[in-house]
Order: C-alpha cells, then structure tokens, then sequence
C-alpha cells in the first residue's frame, strides 16, 4: 500500500508543478478542470442515485467552475447564482416527496458552488502576478499541514480532535499540522513572494491551514453522511480525487482573496 501511494504521488506530484510553473495558464486550467470533474463524478456518485441527477450534478459543478474561472468577475457571481437557480428547478418533475427534493436540491447546489465555485479560483489565482506561487504556497501549507499532523498524531495523539466525522485525528496532530503551515508558509512566501509583509505571509499561513483542515473534516462528514469510505478509487492508494483535493478546496478562495487584498497589505506597512 505504502509503495502504491508513494508511486501514484511520483507520477501526479511532478504534473501538478509543471502545469502550475508553466507560463501559459491554459495547461493549469485544464488539470483543474479535470480534477473537478472527477471529484463532481465522486460526488454525484455518493449522492445521487439516477442517472439524471447524477448528469445534472457534474453538469452544473462543471458550468460552476467554467462561470467563476472564465467569465469577467462582474458576471461571475450572477452566473453562479443561475447555476444554483438551476440546482433548485432541476429537482421539481418527479414523484419523490418533497423533503426529498429539498434534499436533492441542497445537495445539487453544494456539490456545485462547493466544488466548482471554489475550484474556479484556482485558474484565476495562478493568473495574477506571482499567482503561481500563490498556487505553490497553498499546496506548500496543505501538504505540510496533513504531513505534520499525521506523524505528531502518531507520535503524541491522545485526545480525538472530531471523534464522529474522523476518528484517527487528534487534537495534537491538528497542533503539529497548524506550526507545520506557518512555518512552512512563511519560509515559502520569504524566498518566492518576497513582496508578501513577514506578517500577511503568516495570518495567510494560518488561516490557510486551518481552512485545509476544515475541508478535510467536511469531506468526511459527507462520507459519515453517504456511507462510504472513500470518495473513489481513481488514485490508487490514496482513494478518490475529492480525497486528496478535500483540502485545497476551502483554501482556494481564501488564497485569491489575500493575493488581491495584498497592496493594501502593502500599504500598511
């Protein structure tokens, strides 16, 4: 098992930096779009049954994240907004009760704003000046994060962080993971965004650490809550595409957020 996962990330970890590093945004843009069609496949496979709400469920994650990634920012959220509007009317033909359908329909407009809305912010974060070591720092602090907090879980783990949605975590390892992103994350920012204050890098580091383990929880809760222990299969020995991008999900938007927010960080000094 440990060889597989160790063989899957040789082949997937050098993929990742070269579509990120490479100056044409369109090859990034692309590897984003097919993750989030394989982790909306994932989705859709844990909540939905029928062919037609599972084709209605990749269909609007997909509008989702083409809408927020390709479109001018003044039309993107209008846009999202319609795609959740058709989450919404897609669910009222059919016999089902309408607990049901409120059901369907709120599980239709979260796959989509969840996983396509954030993910769009990727594409557009990668395309701002340094926005690719942006993108590199997000998954600098995401990969230490989970890194650090398995092996001082393993180490020093005594008291269960979320008992119920993830049994392994442990509230030291959640300590571990949190100094590995603000070490990491601000050593990264200090040699590639050297324009990023000592301070902003670290509130980022922070913020975008406990964000990475916030979606970790949260695409677990939607595991307990479509009993399944994987998302998928598509990576082996790790499990499904949404298993391994749970955590840079959340961490997506709050990225772009403090990269545009960075001159009157700037300002401030």
């Amino acid at each position: 098992m440990l060889i597989t996962r160790l063989l899957a990330a040789a082949v997937l970890l050098p993929l990742l930096l070269a579509v990120t590093l490479y100056e044409s945004g369109w090859p990034f843009f692309a590897f984003i779009g097919v993750v989030v069609v394989l982790c909306a496949h994932e989705y859709a496979r844990m909540f939905f049954t029928g062919f037609r709400d599972r084709a209605a469920s990749l269909t609007l994650t997909l509008c989702a994240f083409l809408a927020g990634s390709l479109l001018p920012p003044v039309a993107s959220l209008p846009a999202l907004m319609l795609v959740v509007a058709a989450a919404l009317f897609h669910v009222f033909p059919g016999e089902a009760t309408p607990g049901d359908k409120a059901r369907d329909a709120a599980m239709l407009a979260l796959g989509a704003v969840y996983i396509g809305g954030f993910s769009s912010c990727l594409p557009r974060l990668q395309a701002l000046p340094d926005g690719r070591h942006w993108v590199l720092l997000g998954l600098v602090i995401v990969a230490g994060n989970d890194t650090a907090a398995y092996f001082a879980g393993r180490a020093f783990g005594r008291r269960k962080l979320a008992p119920h949605l993830s049994p392994k975590k442990t509230v030291e390892g959640a300590i571990g993971g949190m100094t590995a992103s603000l070490l990491f994350g601000t050593a990264y920012a200090h040699f590639f965004l050297p324009a990023v204050p000592p301070w902003y890098a670290l509130v980022v580091s922070g913020l975008a650490g406990a964000a990475g383990m916030a979606g970790d929880l949260f695409e677990s809760l939607l595991k307990r809550a479509a009993g399944v222990k994987d998302s998928g299969t598509v990576i082996p020995g790790h499990g499904g595409m949404f298993d391994r991008a749970d955590s840079i999900v959340p961490v997506a938007p709050l990225l772009y957020l403090f990269a545009l927010l960075l001159p009157l960080a700037i300002g401030c000094r």
